[in-house]
């Protein structure tokens, strides 16, 4: 029936062409109507509605049939011929059997990456006390603010404003296992996004400035509990943020630490602490409204205690732990 079809084509292109001339070179696959159902992988005959104007063929006759009342565009190829058609969001690769054009694959277009805006990273709402610290070792500048135990209190601390972003990007697939050089993982695997705020994502014996095996065994330091003051990989005379900070110059708001950024309409009272703290990202446009700091404090052999902040609330404690190897974001307070 296929065949027959084919030949009736045939006939009427040469009625409609008259003794026009033709090369034997093969005609395009033509247009293809953008409101085409078909997923990558599917296999069908080229041969779809299509209302824009009739497509001329590599011929100097016209290959294409129009019927007004289907507005099929009917496209005659020659046998074994292979073609592309590229669209704006995908290519469709064909080959000519039995007189037309069948479908072997549709390549569609990866979406384009579309990096959120971070002009209101640090804003706020009250007007937190910003400074600056350069880091020595690879002279990153970073925000820092300055935290108090309560309204007016003389006891402060200071603490960067936006994650720690030092080390060599790997990829998410790999593990931090070279103990030579400090590795970090970066937001769905994208550079611009550790340099942006979000910082590096280390795993825990990599933060604590370890050997990776201590994501396995216990480093019987970290038993001196929430007020740990470790190193880890912050700069000399600053140190990984530990669980008495958080709990003590921290709101247990989630809103008062995170950043304006995480909402394309700001929120009204976002960071109003000054921390500046942005939500992991599940794709460039899409956050899961979460974040997670890493604490110099142990479970396990295999575990280790961690902050999480969504817009509602700060969990950290002894409830709240994860595996060592998962890579977290963390913080550094200015040494007092």
């Amino acid at each position: 029936m296929k065949k027959i079809f084919a030949l009736l084509v045939v006939a009427v292109l040469f009625v409609a062409c008259g003794d026009e001339s033709s090369s034997s070179a093969p005609d395009p696959i033509g247009e293809i109507s953008s409101s085409s159902n078909e997923e990558p992988g599917s296999s069908s005959s080229v041969a779809e509605k299509n209302s824009s104007s009739s497509v001329s063929g590599k011929n100097s006759s016209s290959s294409v049939v129009e019927s007004s009342s289907s507005e099929f565009v009917l496209k005659y190829c020659d046998e074994g011929s292979l073609d592309t058609l590229y669209q704006e969001n995908r290519a469709v690769y064909a080959h000519c059997e039995d007189g037309f054009w069948e479908t072997d694959s549709i390549v569609y277009k990866p979406k384009e990456k579309v990096y959120p805006n971070m002009d209101s990273l640090f804003a706020s709402d009250y007007e937190p006390v910003y400074s600056e610290f350069e880091d020595p070792r690879d002279h990153q500048v970073y925000k820092t603010v300055i935290l108090s135990e309560s309204y007016g209190s003389a006891d402060k601390i200071e603490v960067f404003a936006q994650n720690l972003n030092y080390g060599v990007m790997i990829d998410s697939s790999k593990r931090m296992l070279d103990d030579t050089k400090v590795e970090k993982h970066c937001e769905l695997n994208d550079e611009w996004f550790c340099d942006n705020g979000w910082g590096g994502q280390y795993t825990w014996s990599e933060a604590m400035a370890l050997p990776a095996k201590y994501d396995t065994l216990f480093w019987k330091e970290s038993l001196e509990g929430d007020k740990q003051i470790h190193q880890g990989i912050c700069p000399d005379g600053w140190h990984i943020m530990n669980g008495y900070e958080w709990r003590t110059y921290t709101s247990s708001a989630g809103l008062d630490l995170a950043s304006k950024s995480n909402w394309k309409l700001k929120k009204i009272g976002a960071n109003s602490s000054g921390m500046s703290v942005l939500f992991k990202m599940k794709a460039y446009d899409v956050s899961v409204m979460q974040a997670y700091f890493l604490l110099p404090k142990e479970s396990s052999k295999i575990g280790t205690f961690a902050v999480t902040i969504t817009e509602q609330s700060v969990w950290l404690g002894d409830d709240d732990h994860i595996g060592k190897h998962i890579p977290y974001s963390i913080r550094c307070v200015k040494d007092y």
